[in-house]
């Protein structure tokens, strides 16, 4: 994992709270950064990219419950745990359902800590994973869409040619043409102008097949 994708924030009014969450992350390793606000936060947000975020349910101004709605707008593959007290357990478990991954209760210890960072960086890398498959397999449908375009544009190009052909022929009274052109269906028993009219033609009769 990069730099980048083991940085946490880390938010809480409580200084205290803040920098024993920094002392526990940092010292497993993680690149800490440090909100006092859910406003804090979100101007944080809005200028990196914070995969990782530890937030508090119960803040002055903006609520923990709030400030995760505003980050998964900003950033929606953001793993947000919650840090709340015994008897704000509730708002936490409904906190997940609005999207939070996890959440933590205070008191908690280095190892609790640690082990729930650790499970949201595995479910990030593993989103992340996914987008990456996603994006690949897109551009790999657009890459085909486009080649078959290409070949399709080729064939009504040659199929127009060799009706402006058979319409000739037909027109110099060739009998085996103008049986040939009376098999046809509507659209093609008539001269057509150009290839962007063949083209129209073809796909009106594929429609009805």
């Amino acid at each position: 994992m990069t730099t980048e994708r083991r940085k946490v924030l880390v938010v809480d009014d409580e200084e205290s709270v803040r920098n024993l969450l920094r002392r526990i992350l940092e010292d497993a390793g993680y690149e800490v950064v440090m909100a006092a606000s859910g406003e804090e936060a979100l101007r944080r947000i809005s200028m990196m990219e914070m995969p990782l975020v530890t937030l508090d349910v119960k803040m002055p101004g903006m609520s923990g419950v709030e400030t995760l709605s505003r980050i998964t707008a900003l950033q929606t593959d953001a793993c947000v745990i919650m840090v709340t007290a015994v008897m704000e357990t509730e708002t936490a478990i409904e906190a997940m359902k609005l999207g939070a991954y996890d959440y933590l209760i205070k008191p908690f210890d280095r190892e609790t800590v640690v082990k729930k960072i650790q499970q949201a960086v595995a479910k990030w890398s593993s989103q992340q994973q996914e987008k990456k498959r996603y994006v690949e397999l897109r551009e790999k449908f657009l890459q085909k869409t486009e080649l078959m375009q290409q070949q399709f544009n080729e064939l009504v190009e040659s199929l127009a040619r060799e009706h402006r052909l058979i319409i000739e022929l037909a027109g110099k009274g060739r009998e085996d043409i103008k049986q040939s052109l009376s098999n046809l269906p509507a659209e093609l028993r008539k001269p057509i102008a150009n290839v962007d009219e063949f083209r129209d033609a073809l796909i009106r009769i594929l429609r009805r097949t």
